[in-house]
């Protein structure tokens, strides 16, 4: 029936207009130490900031998915309804594989809102990484222009937003990063000194401006360079 599982109940319980959003989260190796340590800080900041505001708590949905190797660490679900997320760092990088399964999710989850007669703000995919894109077996790999055209039609059908943050990354690093962000009229921001928790703060800040928004509505999101009264810029 249309309405059996829980996550079926809560939409109908629920009719709020949603406000989805994928973090593709780099949990490779390379991310061991503080990175993961700070990573996880921001995401409990975040999740706690959300909480905060009414609006957002009923409207914002989040997907978690970590790579290295690819893991959904959580389905879309409001904050309220997320297990405790603690993520560790091991294995490698394959952003291509995890983009392509964001991408998927994002489709789904759009379609599941129109079965239950839900509508939705345009999703975002915000996209965190401290590597450049490998294969399996670790080695670097361009296979990830196969998204372009993808992410180019995405873009002008107005399916998502992509956003990409590189945390210490390389050139090389940082122009897959434009690439995949120049679509949509961006390009690889850079964490400024491990700034986990001011950028978490921004994107909650971010997605609580849209929850608000009129169907439509052009908003004004706050700069991430300067930040405001609340927080410090956290891009470079």
């Amino acid at each position: 029936m249309l309405f059996s599982s829980p996550e079926a109940r809560s939409l109908l319980a629920n009719r709020h207009r949603r406000t989805p959003c994928v973090l593709l989260l780099d949990t490779s190796w390379s991310m061991e130490g503080e990175k993961i340590s700070r990573l996880n800080a921001g995401f409990r900041a975040f999740r706690d900031d959300i909480l905060r505001n009414p609006m957002a708590a009923q409207s914002v949905e989040l997907c978690v998915i970590s790579f290295g190797p690819v893991t959904v660490q959580s389905e879309f679900a409001l904050l309220r309804e997320m297990a405790p997320l603690q993520l560790e760092a091991d294995g490698i990088t394959p952003l291509k594989h995890a983009l392509e399964l964001a991408m998927l999710k994002v489709t789904e989850r759009k379609q599941t809102y129109r079965e239950h007669g839900i509508s939705s703000y345009r999703p975002w995919i915000f996209l965190l990484t401290d590597g450049e894109p490998t294969d399996d077996e670790g080695v670097y790999s361009n296979s990830y222009r196969t998204l372009l055209q993808p992410l180019q039609l995405a873009a002008t059908e107005k399916k998502f937003t992509l956003f990409t943050i590189g945390i210490d990354v390389s050139e090389q690093g940082r122009e897959v990063l434009s690439e995949l962000s120049r679509p949509f009229g961006g390009r690889c921001l850079d964490l400024a000194n491990l700034k986990f928790e001011e950028m978490f703060l921004w994107l909650s800040g971010s997605l609580s401006r849209v929850s608000q928004s009129a169907p439509g509505e052009a908003v004004q999101l706050v700069d991430p360079r300067s930040g405001d009264d609340l927080y410090d810029g956290w891009v470079l």
